[in-house]
């Protein structure tokens, strides 16, 4: 019977919990702002202004000068909290607006202004949706406020102005200014780099103008012409390069030796049409958005509005007290605080909970991508175990390269899943001294078929051994050093090198690698000249 009872209640519940409306974090934002010393006031008045648009509703007299404050409008509820404390000055707002074309959402943005001593002034916003969706279909972009700051007031961050406009690189200054920023360990925010042949009239599906004041405050907006994507080209190599009519997203921590795929590319062949094209910007949008959530940590560059309004109902209680205050007004004041603090740990386990929702959900796409990594590895194997048994050697009749240019394209094609070039390496080839660049591939080819051999099969030690006449493979020994590949920290505990142990440049030639037990490749760390060591 209690049985039955339970589904039946079950069943009665079901359409609430359907119902139920879940917190989804949309984007984080944080930035500093000038250090002149109105910069705060200026920029809580830019956000008021904004607030007051959407409240539909006039703030009061003391509201507009950053007081506390809470205003009640059919669903666009605006509230507003100030803490002054000697240790740290701060004003946050919270603004709610019901979505103008789904039923049931609710959009919440809170901003946040705060300063502590001798430090310059910072900004942080906040985007959720609160909705009973368990997946939202949405184009994200920063709220209105964000584009005012950056136009009226100007925010940074790590040191780079922000932008609402898209920046054309139209010179060589300014492609140098792009190529650093790309690289700069600093910068915090992606940059979205398209791809056009002509800055005065983009040909792009995608609205850009539109689409940059989208992502103030969350991203740069590139446009280049052809010959910024040959300098791309020439700095980072193909595989990291944008071009006709593409669009790339550079993350933050990207370099020569980063993963391409770590930086997500969209052919220009993809954004043929409005229709495609307007689905890849909702795609951009979507992933920088997420990772301004994962980047942007709440408490730390975030203050919550929760906390500093439970902040500032301690401050006007011990204000009251220390006043000397009737026990009726202190008592008002606690009752006042120990709301905010029932509001301010309701929030605090809703935070809790979404990052561990984050959390789990990272890690199953890291275990997704790992899956599809293996399951491509083996598949490149089995191919490579069949060509082998059919007796067929992808090396015989190999055309050579006889120069540096386009060298590390050629080991792409003719060493795929055999051996790989990390970026030092692919950087290496690029301003290599060898005169014989034949030698280098006729090398790699070596560490292709009869070096991967023996360290799969067996068969015997390869010190000392011999790759043509005068090169030999040995130990590192001493000049051993470990690199990054693909998150993983490896050792470069081999070389091939000359016999003779010359150093000159144009006869010097130096192959360091390591061995990836997990997808079977050698992996060249670094080629063709001799690192300097400390053993050196």
């Amino acid at each position: 019977m209690l049985g039955d009872d339970m589904a039946l209640l079950k069943d009665a519940t079901a359409p609430l919990a359907a119902r139920r409306v879940r917190e989804h974090q949309v984007l984080h934002i944080a930035a500093e702002l000038s250090s002149a010393d109105n910069a705060l006031d200026r920029a809580r008045s830019e956000i008021l202004k904004w607030a007051q648009r959407r409240s539909g509703d006039r703030f009061s007299a003391e509201a507009m000068l950053g007081r506390n404050f809470e205003m009640f409008v059919a669903g666009r509820n605006s509230a507003a909290v100030e803490v002054d404390l000697p240790e740290i000055h701060a004003w946050a707002l919270r603004q709610e607006d019901p979505d103008k074309a789904v039923a049931g959402r609710i959009w919440t943005s809170e901003a946040i202004l705060w300063r502590i001593p001798d430090r310059p002034p910072r900004f942080a916003a906040r985007l959720t949706v609160g909705s009973p969706e368990v997946e939202l279909s949405i184009e994200p972009a920063a709220p209105g406020y964000v584009r005012q700051l950056i136009e009226s007031l100007g925010l940074h961050n790590g040191g780079t102005p922000l932008l609402s406009i898209p920046w054309y690189i139209s010179d060589e200054p300014a492609q140098e200014d792009l190529l650093d920023l790309l690289e700069s360990p600093r910068r915090r925010l992606p940059v979205i780099v398209l791809s056009v042949t002509d800055l005065a009239k983009p040909s792009s599906a995608i609205d850009i103008a539109k689409f940059a004041a989208a992502l103030s405050g969350l991203a740069f907006v590139a446009v280049v012409l052809p010959q910024t994507s040959w300098a791309l080209t020439d700095r980072f190599g193909k595989r990291l390069s944008v071009f006709d009519h593409g669009v790339r997203i550079y993350m933050p921590g990207f370099d020569n030796d980063t993963d391409p795929y770590s930086h997500p590319l969209w052919l220009g062949s993809r954004l043929a049409n409005a229709k495609d094209a307007a689905l890849i910007e909702r795609q951009i949008r979507t992933h920088v958005t997420q990772f301004s959530v994962r980047s942007v940590r709440m408490g730390e560059e975030i203050l919550p509005f929760a906390q500093l309004r439970s902040i500032s109902r301690k401050a006007e209680q011990d204000r009251l007290t220390s006043a000397g205050a009737s026990e009726t007004d202190q008592l008002v004041a606690a009752l006042a605080r120990i709301v905010a603090l029932e509001k301010e740990l309701a929030e605090a386990k809703d935070i809790e909970k979404q990052a561990i929702e984050e959390e789990y959900q990272a890690r199953a796409r890291a275990e997704e991508a790992e899956r599809r990594e293996h399951n491509a590895t083996v598949q490149v194997q089995s191919l490579l175990q069949q060509l082998d048994a059919a007796d067929v050697k992808p090396e015989q009749n190999q055309r050579l390269p006889e120069e540096w240019e386009g060298f590390d394209e050629w080991c792409d094609q003719a060493l795929a899943g055999r051996v790989v070039l990390t970026n030092l390496a692919r950087r290496g080839c690029k301003k290599a001294q060898l005169s014989d660049v034949q030698l280098a591939a006729r090398c790699l080819l070596w560490l292709a078929k009869t070096c991967r051999d023996r360290l799969l099969n067996g068969g015997g030690s390869l010190r000392d051994e011999p790759v043509e006449d005068g090169i030999r493979n040995s130990p590192c020994g001493s000049d051993e050093f470990n690199f990054d590949w693909q998150s993983r920290r490896m050792a470069a505990d081999w070389h091939i090198k000359n016999g003779s142990n010359t150093r000159e440049p144009e006869r010097c030639i130096r192959i360091y690698y390591g061995w990836d037990d997990k997808t079977q490749r050698i992996i060249v760390a670094d080629m063709p000249a001799h690192r300097r060591t400390g053993a050196t």
